[in-house]
């Protein structure tokens, strides 16, 4: 894994506060459309409790 390079600007993940640090989470892509997404730390945290509770609960899930 690499070192997360952080820079200042826009967070576009949840609390879009302007001028954070944020750092590069990759492109995402909506109807056609692709951007790059910057989160900041808090929303970066945000984000993996979600998908750590996914995770969860895609392993609790019976077997098909």
């Amino acid at each position: 894994m690499r070192p997360r390079t952080w820079t200042t600007g826009r967070c576009r993940l949840y609390c879009l506060r302007p001028q954070v640090p944020v750092v590069w989470l990759g492109p995402v892509q909506t109807q056609g459309q692709q951007a790059e997404l910057y989160a900041c730390e808090d929303c970066v945290q945000t984000l993996n409790v979600l998908v750590w509770e996914a995770l969860r609960q895609r392993d609790r899930a019976p077997a098909r």
